[in-house]
């Protein structure tokens, strides 16, 4: 399903596809599947687990770093594993916009689950009386941008879009100078 519907769209993928690539019978696929929609959902929720597990292991393994390292830790990490994984990419990113409402409760779902890592800013932030839902705001920048580069077909060149991204999300946080010292240290590496 990650390479069909990567490579065709949601909407043009079929059962029969599907089945072909995977190298099983369309009636094997009807027993592990109900629909297209839900092997999709599988998809995409298998994908994002290990996306998540992926940026999560990267910013705790930058623990004792300042807390705007770990965040940049963990965008490296995520933009260099969505890089190698064009097609994954693109199914969480751009096929997940267009594959139905359950889907997208699905996507923000998995979004929400990163919120944690930056939740942490609240408290290293200067800036008093921050929203409490300015995870989401970061995360829905950073998502964006990279939503954007993938659907245009630079996937695999994400990672040099790092220090904004870096910048993007910790601006909320740090203000515009400190994210920018930030974003302009990211550059440097």
């Amino acid at each position: 399903m990650v390479r069909v519907a990567a490579q065709r769209g949601y909407d043009a993928t079929t059962v029969a596809e599907v089945a072909e690539v995977a190298g099983v019978s369309v009636a094997t696929f009807e027993e592990l599947f109900e629909d297209k929609e839900a092997c999709f959902l599988e998809a995409f929720a298998a994908v994002a687990d290990v996306l998540v597990a992926h940026v999560s292991t990267a910013f705790l393994g930058a623990d004792g770093e300042p807390w705007p390292a770990r965040v940049a830790a963990a965008l490296r990490a995520m933009v260099g594993l969505l890089a190698q994984e064009a097609d994954a990419a693109r199914l969480t990113m751009v096929e997940m916009a267009v594959a139905g409402e359950d889907a997208r409760q699905l996507y923000g779902e998995a979004l929400a689950r990163f919120a944690p890592l930056l939740d942490e800013g609240r408290a290293y932030s200067d800036q008093k009386d921050l929203p409490a839902d300015t995870a989401r705001f970061a995360i829905g920048a950073a998502t964006s941008m990279v939503f954007d580069e993938i659907r245009a077909g630079r996937g695999e060149e994400l990672e040099r879009m790092l220090p904004d991204l870096v910048f993007a999300v910790l601006m909320p946080y740090l203000g515009s100078d400190a994210a920018e010292e930030e974003m302009h240290r990211i550059a440097q590496n």
